[in-house]
């Protein structure tokens, strides 16, 4: 349709470049992960998380189904497209990443390949994946990093958290996945639904993706071509998504 095309000429731009800039983590120098802004970042990149994009996604949705005084019929309708489409290509492609594409990639995080070759993991990045599941990992990186009387990578408490909950494979990257989805479908949507008045703030979604991509470099928890390839797939299939709510919504 006339109008999806309209939409996603209209919203590339800002998308493109927001992907081009995750390309500039490779730029990105090393931070102390001992300090409070490292745990500002630990905050930030939990917005991506699944809770996170969850009340983002919700709060979106909000914005352009209260565009207009609607009867209740219409708004639940509107609802349940919206909350069908990104949670079908969000979910779905968020499984795929984690049971599929990264298992067969099988490339061990930087933090962990860090931890071995400073000699405190015990074991190689390699033998760590092999030889443990997802949830042993977590509870063998809990012990390395809290028990450690000197620890050899100092980490504020929140960083150490997410090192151990980031205990799968690294390539690609689902923060950067799940960042780039919402910025693509809600900036589309928007330009496309939304007042004038409004769509100031979802064009505050393409740089939220990428500081989301910034974030998990600078924690040592993604390298940068983890996060360029999530960001394209996100990018691809948030585009996807908006071009299937925006032909249900047409049809109503």
């Amino acid at each position: 349709m006339r109008d999806i095309r309209s939409a996603l000429i209209k919203t590339s731009p800002a998308m493109l470049t927001a992907w081009g800039l995750l390309w500039a983590s490779r730029l990105l120098s090393p931070i102390r992960l001992d300090t409070p802004f490292a745990t500002a970042l630990v905050w930030l990149t939990n917005s991506a998380d699944v809770i996170g994009t969850s009340i983002l996604g919700l709060g979106l949705v909000a914005l352009l189904i209260l565009r207009a005084p609607l009867a209740r019929r219409r708004c639940l309708q509107d609802l349940a497209i919206h909350v069908c489409a990104v949670g079908l290509l969000l979910g779905g492609g968020a499984l795929a990443n984690e049971y599929l594409l990264k298992p067969s990639l099988a490339v061990p995080r930087p933090n962990v390949a860090r931890l071995a070759a400073e000699d405190a993991l015990g074991m190689t990045a390699e033998q760590f994946y092999d030889s443990m599941t997802k949830e042993e990992r977590r509870q063998y990186l809990g012990h390395v990093l809290t028990d450690a009387a000197d620890p050899t990578i100092p980490l504020t408490n929140e960083v150490r958290a997410h090192w151990i909950h980031e205990a799968g494979f690294s390539l690609p990257s689902g923060h950067a996945f799940s960042a780039m989805l919402l910025a693509t479908y809600f900036l589309a949507m928007g330009t496309a639904v939304a007042t004038r008045r409004r769509q100031w703030f979802f064009y505050l979604l393409p740089p939220w993706s990428v500081f989301i991509g910034w974030s998990r470099v600078a924690l040592c928890v993604h390298r940068p071509e983890d996060v360029i390839l999530g960001g394209l797939i996100g990018l691809l299939l948030g585009a996807v998504a908006f071009a299937l709510a925006r032909r249900c919504l047409h049809r109503e």
